[in-house]
């Protein structure tokens, strides 16, 4: 079976158990900034997104869209719980 391959845009902060939600900037120019801003702090793919609690890095890309991604070293994830209701967007599975 295939795993989902949409790039995360989704993401907590702070923590896996987090109720702070992130949404990354899509143009590297915005990533720079956002990277600036929170540059002492860290991402998670938490349980309000219905992630898969492990800490996530920032990708720039200047030819494709910028996401966040897994740490270098990880073998992928499943979702281990539900998005919190109300929560958008919808958070995409990581594999």
């Amino acid at each position: 079976m295939r795993g989902d391959r949409r790039q995360i845009q989704t993401a907590v902060l702070g923590s896996a158990d987090s109720e702070e939600p992130l949404i990354l900037p899509l143009e590297a120019i915005e990533l720079d900034a956002f990277r600036q801003q929170h540059e002492h702090d860290t991402f998670w793919r938490g349980l309000l997104l219905g992630g898969c609690v492990v800490r996530l890095t920032t990708k720039l890309y200047t030819d494709r869209v910028c996401h966040f991604a897994h740490l270098p070293g990880l073998d992928g994830c499943r979702i281990t719980a539900a998005a919190a209701p109300g929560v958008w967007p919808v958070p995409t599975t990581c594999m």
